[in-house]
């Protein structure tokens, strides 16, 4: 984590130019404007090509983010004794991850 950023290869230069290609012809489809929620569901979510339906790792360290779940299950755990003591108190409770992660919080949140 030097504070640089990385050169793209030639495979991940021609991937971002299919994605802007896509994306420019759904700007002349709408006559020269695309809302900017399509245009986000477009870069984050096409398939094959968005940021998040493209395949490639996102999360740990040779991905694009280091989060506290991917370092280790430590936060997870202590997310876990909070959440059972809240519990406990309430008599019941129902937990959901949400998001565009591995899941890995909330395993070690259920193993704390």
């Amino acid at each position: 984590m030097g504070g640089h950023i990385p050169i793209p290869s030639a495979d991940a230069l021609a991937h971002s130019q299919r994605l802007v290609a896509m994306i420019e012809a759904s700007i002349r489809a709408e006559r020269g404007g695309l809302a900017f929620d399509r245009f986000m569901e477009a870069a984050l979510y096409a398939p094959g090509l968005g940021y998040y339906a493209a395949g490639a790792r996102k999360f740990g360290p040779e991905g694009d983010f280091v989060t506290a779940p991917e370092i280790g299950s430590l936060f997870g755990q202590c997310v876990g004794q909070q959440v059972a003591g809240i519990f406990e108190e309430l008599g019941h409770g129902v937990l959901l991850e949400a998001g565009p992660g591995t899941g890995r919080l909330m395993a070690d949140v259920l193993e704390a």
